[in-house]
C-alpha cells in the first residue's frame, strides 16, 4: 500500500504546492512526503516538480500524470465504499399484479418495505394481463389462480385460499341455481 500512499502524497503535494502542506494534511513528515515523490518519480523515470526552495510546481509530466493518479484514487476510494456498503440491502424491484390485489393490498405494503429497506427503489405494475415474466424486467408477479406455465416457480402467499361463490335468493330465482362450478 505504499505506492497509494506515494500516489496520495503526490495529489496533495500538488493541490497545495508544496511538500509541507501536503504532509501536514496527510499527517505524515515532511521527509515522508519529499521521500515518496522521489520513489514515484525514480520509478516512473520521469520529474514530477519543478522544486525550488520556496515553491513547487508541476512539470509537464506531473500535470499529466495528476489526472490518472487523482482518477486512481478516486476509484479505489469507491471500491472502498462499495466493500463497506456491501452488507446493505439496495438495487431496484419491479412488481407486477393484478389491478384490485395491488392497489388494496400491496401497495400499503409498500411504504412499510420502503421505509424498512430505503436503499431499494420499487416500481409497481398493475395490469390485469398475465406478465410475460421472460420478456419483461419483473421481478415478482403476483398473481391469482392456477400457473399456465408449470416452468415458472411458484409459492401460495395464502395456503388454502379458497373462494365462494354466493348469490342472493332473489337472483337464484330470476337465473336459477349454476350447475357447474369451475374451481
Amino acid at each position: 500500500m505504499k505506492a497509494l500512499q506515494d500516489l496520495a502524497i503526490f495529489v496533495e503535494a500538488a493541490k497545495h504546492g508544496s511538500l509541507t502542506g501536503a504532509a501536514r494534511q496527510l499527517d505524515v513528515s515532511p521527509a515522508v512526503a519529499s521521500a515518496a515523490i522521489k520513489r514515484l518519480e525514480t520509478e516512473l523515470g520521469s520529474p514530477l516538480f519543478v522544486r525550488s526552495t520556496r515553491s513547487l510546481r508541476l512539470t509537464q509530466q506531473g500535470e499529466q500524470f495528476l489526472r490518472y493518479s487523482e482518477q486512481a484514487l478516486d476509484l479505489l476510494q469507491q471500491g472502498q465504499q462499495q466493500l463497506q456498503n456491501a452488507d446493505k440491502i439496495q438495487g431496484s424491484l419491479l412488481i407486477s399484479a393484478p389491478s384490485d390485489l395491488g392497489r388494496d393490498v400491496i401497495l400499503p405494503l409498500l411504504d412499510a418495505f420502503m421505509s424498512l429497506y430505503p436503499n431499494i427503489s420499487t416500481r409497481l405494475s398493475l395490469s390485469d394481463e398475465q406478465a410475460k415474466l421472460f420478456s419483461q424486467p419483473i421481478d415478482i408477479a403476483i398473481r391469482y389462480g392456477v400457473l399456465s406455465d408449470s416452468s415458472m416457480i411458484a409459492m401460495p402467499l395464502v395456503k388454502d385460499n379458497r373462494r365462494v361463490l354466493v348469490a342472493s335468493p332473489e337472483y337464484l330465482a330470476q337465473h336459477k341455481r349454476p350447475r357447474i362450478l369451475w374451481i
